[in-house]
């Protein structure tokens, strides 16, 4: 299927869907709804949950309408659409647990996976954060624009090095990995899998933030979006005076690496 293609039928299915949600889920009365899709014995989605976020109307109402018969008979076709969806965007349903419905000014998005509602104070400040940042990477680039640059995150250290040998080093720390298929971000510091010196380093930069009422700060794995994923390591970036952020692609995603004290070497 073409991109084209893909788009018709996901603006189809979004115009269909959204139109059940204003008619039988007072969509006008919330901002987002997370559905949580899973695989039954027999191989269908059904819905395993459903959690509302950014009430505007009347809350109590909104309880009623989603615990009616009415808002469960619609749940066939809430799983069906969460799948349908899912495979237009080439994700496995069993990597992203479900799927979230945001209403827009007009109609509807999706985003694959249980994306919760940013925290008001990140997302107001995040455009301005990112950009920060690419200047700063792009004052890196500038500057060691023949070099490749090598990581050794267990040892903090990063290298800038061309053929004649190093020519610039950093204080690198792992701030956290984005996972392209369960479209998930995780901070290093709670990665099992990480060391525990990679994981204090990363603890200690969170810590740090004076915004402690984000819920993205404290929370170790959530779904979301690499735009999202730049915009968290651009938090820490510009909170811990940083010089920069390296993205470096692993399997099925990217790690992000937080760059401090660089040098001439």
């Amino acid at each position: 299927m073409d991109t084209a293609e893909a788009e018709r039928l996901r603006r189809e299915i979004l115009g269909d869907i959204g139109a059940l949600l204003r008619d039988e889920l007072v969509a006008d009365a919330w901002g987002r709804v997370l559905v949580q899709v899973v695989r039954t014995p027999d191989g269908e989605p059904a819905v395993a949950g459903i959690d509302v976020e950014e009430i505007l109307g009347d809350e109590a109402e909104v309880d009623r309408v989603f615990g009616s018969l009415a808002a469960r008979s619609l749940l066939p076709t809430l799983a069906k659409a969460t799948e349908a969806l899912c495979a237009l965007d080439d994700l496995q349903l069993e990597d992203v647990g479900g799927g979230t419905f945001v209403r827009l000014n007009s109609g509807f998005a999706w985003l694959p996976g249980l994306v919760r509602t940013p925290s008001l104070d990140f997302d107001r400040e995040r455009d301005v954060l990112v950009a920060r940042m690419r200047e700063k990477n792009e004052a890196l680039r500038r500057r060691f624009a023949s070099a490749g640059v090598e990581f050794d995150v267990e040892a903090s250290a990063a290298r800038w090095t061309t053929g004649g040998g190093p020519v610039g080093t950093a204080r690198a720390t792992l701030i956290g990995t984005f996972a392209r298929a369960p479209r998930t971000w995780a901070w290093a510091w709670g990665n099992p899998n990480a060391s525990e010196t990679v994981r204090k380093s990363c603890a200690a930069l969170t810590d740090a933030l004076a915004e402690r009422g984000l819920w993205e700060i404290a929370t170790p794995v959530f779904a979301t979006d690499e735009p999202t994923a730049w915009a968290l390591a651009a938090l820490i970036c510009e909170r811990a005076g940083a010089e920069g952020v390296q993205r470096l692609a692993v399997e099925d995603g990217a790690i992000f690496v937080l760059l401090r004290e660089v040098r001439d070497a």
